[in-house]
C-alpha cells in the first residue's frame, strides 16, 4: 500500500473559525467584555502589539470558572463549512494531516474548544491564559504557547520540520494583521497563506510591506454575495492545491 501524502494546516480561532470575539464573550458574564474587545481591537489593527495587551487580557479573565469555559467552548457558533473542512482535512483517505489551532486565543478555550467539538484530534497553540483548567490530557496536544505575533510563524515551522508534508501542502489561516507571520510562512515554506475575509490593515501590509514573492502565495477569500463569510472556500482551495500538486482527491 502506497504512503499518505502529508499535509500541514494551521488554523486562527477568532474571527476565522468562529465568528465571535472569544476573549469579550468569556468575560461578558463580568461585565468586561467591552475592555476585552479593546485590547482585541489594539492588537489585531497593529497599534500594540499582542505581548503588550496580553497580561491585561489574562487579569480581566481572572473570573472565567471551568463551567463557563466548557459551555462556551460547546456552543461557539463556527462560520459556515469550518467544522466541516476540519473534519474533511482529519478524515481524509489520502492524506494524513497534521492540523492545529494556531491562536492568540487563551490555550484554557482552545484545548476545551478541541476535546469537546473535535474529540482532542486538533493539535493547539495558544496564549498561556486559563491553563489551570486543563487536565493532563488536554496539554498534551498544547504544542506551544502564543505570546507573540511571531509564534503563530514558529509552530508553523515545527510542525513542517517534524511531520515533513509533500512539497507545496503546507496552509494556514488568518484574518487579522496579527495573522501576517504566519501567512508568510507558509508562502516560505512553499505552501500557501489564506487570509480568510481580512481586515484592512492585513490587506493593506499584504500589498505594501510584505515581499512580493510571498505575498504573491497568499490567497485572499473574501465574503459571498450575501456579505456571509463562507469557510467553505477554504476547504475548495485546498483541495485545489491537493488535487493540483498530488492528484489527488481529498
Amino acid at each position: 500500500m502506497s504512503k499518505k501524502a502529508r499535509l500541514v494546516f494551521s488554523t486562527d480561532l477568532n474571527g476565522t473559525l468562529t465568528p465571535d470575539n472569544t476573549f469579550a464573550k468569556l468575560v461578558e458574564p463580568d461585565g468586561l467584555a467591552d475592555k476585552m474587545k479593546a485590547l482585541m481591537e489594539a492588537y489585531t489593527t497593529g497599534q500594540w502589539s499582542f505581548s503588550k495587551v496580553l497580561p491585561q487580557m489574562e487579569e480581566l479573565a481572572k473570573g472565567v470558572s471551568q463551567k463557563r469555559a466548557e459551555d462556551y467552548a460547546a456552543s461557539m457558533p463556527l462560520f459556515p463549512g469550518a467544522a466541516n473542512t476540519l473534519e474533511t482535512l482529519l478524515n481524509s483517505p489520502s492524506l494524513r494531516v497534521r492540523a492545529v489551532i494556531s491562536t492568540t486565543a487563551f490555550a484554557g478555550l482552545a484545548c476545551l474548544f478541541n476535546e469537546i467539538r473535535f474529540g482532542n484530534r486538533l493539535l493547539v497553540a495558544a496564549s498561556p491564559v486559563l491553563l489551570e483548567l486543563l487536565a493532563v490530557r488536554h496539554k498534551r496536544r498544547l504544542v506551544r504557547t502564543v505570546v507573540a505575533e511571531a509564534d503563530k510563524a514558529i509552530v508553523l515551522e515545527h510542525l513542517v520540520a517534524v511531520h515533513r508534508p509533500h512539497e507545496g501542502l503546507v496552509f494556514h489561516v488568518g484574518d487579522t494583521l496579527g495573522d501576517l507571520p504566519g501567512l508568510l510562512q507558509a508562502a516560505k515554506l512553499n505552501g500557501t497563506g489564506i487570509a480568510f475575509c481580512p481586515n484592512t490593515e492585513l490587506l493593506a501590509a499584504l500589498a505594501s510591506e510584505a515581499p512580493k514573492d510571498l505575498s504573491e502565495r497568499v490567497e485572499i477569500v473574501l465574503p459571498g454575495p450575501d456579505g456571509q463569510p463562507d469557510y467553505n472556500k477554504v476547504l475548495e482551495l485546498i483541495r485545489n492545491k491537493v488535487l493540483e500538486i498530488c492528484g489527488l482527491a481529498l
